[in-house]
């Protein structure tokens, strides 16, 4: 499960979740119509993502944490 600390307020509207797993990263994505707003790579190489955050709106991020809570 992500943790919480994984899940933070972005700002009034929305907020972030930092996902490690891709296979995760494109369910929550399809799942929920959502975008990645940030990648991270592995040290500086642009070739290799490793992970990301995903904005997600207020009125979804319950039904968000309850997906990663079932799907992690």
């Amino acid at each position: 499960m992500a943790k919480n600390e994984n899940i933070w307020k972005y700002n009034d509207d929305e907020w972030k979740v930092h996902i490690n797993s891709d296979s995760i990263r494109k369910k929550l994505i399809d799942t929920f119509k959502l975008d990645s707003s940030t990648i991270y790579y592995e040290n500086g190489r642009l070739s290799e993502e490793t992970s990301w955050d995903v904005v997600v709106p207020n009125s979804k991020i319950d039904k968000v944490k309850k997906f990663l809570k079932d799907n992690t």
